[in-house]
């Protein structure tokens, strides 16, 4: 294959099975482009290398580069160091995109460059979360992306230069969450802008909530409030101090919509079950994280108490 003009970067850790769908819809692209798919293996213990080497047989675009488990901040920065494109694209294992992703990405590129040859951009292509990729057809496509994230991983491309002269993703988020956002304000201060492309649109993978699904997303939402300690520490700005939810407002209203965290995980678990019972999943998922959000946030307070 001729040099790649953009790398799709894929960090993985123990998805084999979203990886196989989220892996073919990528090496499935129209395009013309000359590109590459590195996936980089974040020390899974499942079949993932098995996978990447039989797909790789049939599809010399793609290529699987192997680290201890390290945390995604550490296998993105791998990415940047083994891709071979001008361009990187980041794109989760769990995200399934459609057959012009790439050349979206790169169309975006180069309107920018052509409108203003002289700023950095990054393209923050669109995702849309579904649980079920056997009825992609019937997801509902919003008319514009409501998030305001500056730099979310889950789809976005930038040249990766401008990654390197940043300094890549810090690799003290060793939990989850906030790693990619991080890097987004020390590109926001760089002057990188940002281009949103609904184009290059990705189905993110969120599979129906179950009560059993509770302590694992009690655990996320507790490694999610010490990470954003480590943001604020970094960047103790009003941006940062909105965005983790450190202030008396979310305290506030965290209280009321908790009861004062009467409402948690294990009292409105009889409600959860009733209400998977009867088919509402979606309105329990959405419950869920209002209840499970207190736990953010009082990891994240425990953490500035811990290291003011």
């Amino acid at each position: 294959m001729s040099h790649p003009l953009l790398s799709v970067v894929v960090t993985t850790y123990n998805r084999v099975a979203i990886l196989e769908k989220a892996l073919r819809a990528l090496l499935d692209q129209r395009t013309e482009l000359a590109y590459e798919v590195l996936v980089v293996d974040d020390g899974s213990t499942d079949s993932t290398p098995q996978l990447i080497e039989a797909l790789g047989v049939d599809h010399p675009r793609l290529r699987g580069v192997a680290q201890p488990n390290q945390g995604r901040a550490h296998a993105r920065n791998t990415g940047i160091r083994e891709a071979r494109g001008e361009l990187l694209c980041y794109v989760d294992s769990d995200v399934v995109v459609v057959p012009t992703f790439v050349q979206a990405h790169v169309d975006a590129h180069r309107a920018a460059r052509e409108k203003r040859p002289d700023r950095e951009v990054f393209v923050q292509g669109h995702s849309v979360n579904v649980d079920d990729f056997e009825r992609l057809t019937e997801a509902r496509v919003p008319p514009f992306d409501p998030s305001r994230a500056f730099f979310d991983t889950k789809n976005v491309s930038i040249r990766r230069r401008v990654l390197e002269e940043v300094g890549g993703f810090d690799t003290g988020f060793v939990e989850y969450g906030w790693e990619d956002l991080e890097l987004g304000v020390r590109l926001k201060a760089k002057g990188v802008g940002i281009i949103r492309s609904n184009q290059a649109l990705g189905f993110h993978y969120h599979p129906a909530f179950t009560v059993g699904d509770l302590p694992k997303l009690r655990r996320i939402e507790e490694e999610r409030g010490r990470m954003a300690a480590r943001f604020l520490a970094m960047h103790p700005t009003l941006d940062v101090r909105l965005m983790t939810q450190d202030t008396w407002f979310h305290a506030g209203l965290d209280a009321v919509l908790t009861w004062g965290g009467l409402l948690n995980e294990r009292s409105l678990r009889p409600v959860f079950e009733r209400l998977e019972r009867s088919g509402h999943a979606a309105f329990a998922a959405q419950l869920a994280q209002i209840v499970l959000n207190q736990y953010n946030i009082r990891a994240l307070r425990q953490a500035l108490r811990n290291n003011p």
